[in-house]
């Protein structure tokens, strides 16, 4: 055989298309391990329509990161948590993050996503959920050691994190998540951040950054329904080792129902834009964010500082106790933008058990409506 690495090629891109459904999106791809997943983020990436890769439960370690780079701008959704149900290998779905875990085994940054080739004046949407991103790490410039989102392109472009675990992860900047966008929205939703670290500069967990946004009801970022959590940094320039925020003038930044505890320096670092660009605008509403840093000013409704009440926070459970002041806490309704929150927390459980949301990723799953167990 004269060509054996084309034919193993071709037929590992048959066995792949077997799993693609033509149902919701153009193409769904159902991928069950490392190469098949790599596979369809490529395809995808290839694809001028709209496409969903859904992973099956299980760990996936890479050779190298995961990458999708693609020249075209449309929906691209990579979710994790399916199982077999009747012979369809993703016809179930688990809620629960801790299913399906991306595992950058210490060695590697673990996705890479960018639309930088894409055409001008198009829209688009990432949207990641239901996964775990651990032991990512971004090396010597590497940033977000878990998962890394960018395009530079005047277009208008959303990123939704839904439901994910990013957990023990370093960069060289953002040691969990880097999320940047020139014209956009960035979502990032009932999540659970732990342990991550930026050694040598800042934002252990998250650093978001918008230099411009169409989107509706004026919001840029939005961080509702998450906990960040022992994240370390260096503290380069002041910046702290939590989430990084920064925004120019006309963007705003909602921070809702979310829990910040034992990060170092700071919890968030606001930040504006040169002048020629200006500032934005930051709003906390029913959080915990004790310690900030930067240059924004933000506008707070019911802001907490109780401490959090965990099951077991140094053996890293980080659900709410039956004593936890946090239970009941959290805004009723979500504003635009952070819809759809309200079903599962980030373990799978009862997202409002006692039918208001905590404040955090993980509502409490014990208590009885009279408050007793």
């Amino acid at each position: 055989m004269r060509f054996p690495g084309l034919v193993l090629f071709c037929l590992a891109l048959f066995c792949l298309t077997l799993c693609i459904s033509r149902t919701g999106y153009a193409a769904t791809y159902c991928v069950s391990n490392s190469t098949e997943l790599q596979q369809a983020l490529t395809a995808a990436a290839a694809s001028v329509a709209d496409d969903e890769i859904r992973i099956r439960q299980g760990t996936y370690i890479h050779t190298a990161s995961f990458l999708y780079n693609s020249q075209n701008t449309a929906i691209i959704s990579i979710s994790g948590g399916y199982f077999t149900v009747d012979a369809d290998l993703c016809g179930g779905k688990s809620g629960d993050a801790r299913t399906t875990v991306l595992d950058g085994n210490n060695t590697r940054q673990i996705m890479l996503i960018g639309m930088p080739f894409a055409v001008e004046g198009a829209w688009g949407r990432v949207l990641v959920s239901n996964l775990t991103f651990q032991n990512g790490v971004g090396g010597e410039f590497g940033r977000g050691g878990g998962l890394n989102i960018q395009t530079n392109l005047s277009l208008f472009m959303e990123y939704w994190l839904d439901n994910l675990i990013v957990r023990n992860n370093s960069g060289f900047f953002a040691g969990g998540v880097e999320l940047s966008v020139n014209n956009g929205l960035v979502r990032v939703v009932n999540s659970l951040f732990e342990n991550n670290s930026a050694p040598t500069t800042a934002f252990g967990h998250l650093a978001v950054g918008i230099a411009r946004s169409d989107a509706g009801n004026g919001s840029g970022a939005i961080i509702a329904n998450s906990t960040f959590v022992n994240g370390t940094c260096a503290g380069s320039g002041g910046r702290g080792c939590g989430v990084g925020i920064k925004i120019c003038s006309g963007v705003r930044a909602d921070v809702i129902n979310s829990l910040f505890w034992n990060n170092a320096i700071s919890d968030a670092n606001l930040e504006g834009c040169p002048a020629e660009l200006g500032n934005g605008s930051v709003f906390f509403s029913h959080s915990r964010i004790p310690t900030l840093s930067g240059n924004l000013t933000p506008n707070a409704t019911s802001p907490y500082t109780e401490i959090p009440g965990f099951v077991n926070a140094a053996g890293g459970n980080f659900r709410l106790r039956n004593d936890s002041f946090y239970i009941n806490k959290g805004l009723g309704v979500p504003p635009h933008y952070a819809g759809n929150t309200n079903s599962y927390d980030v373990h799978g459980g009862i997202r409002t058990n006692l039918g208001v949301m905590e404040v955090g990723a993980l509502e409490n799953q014990t208590m009885y409506a009279d408050g007793f167990e």
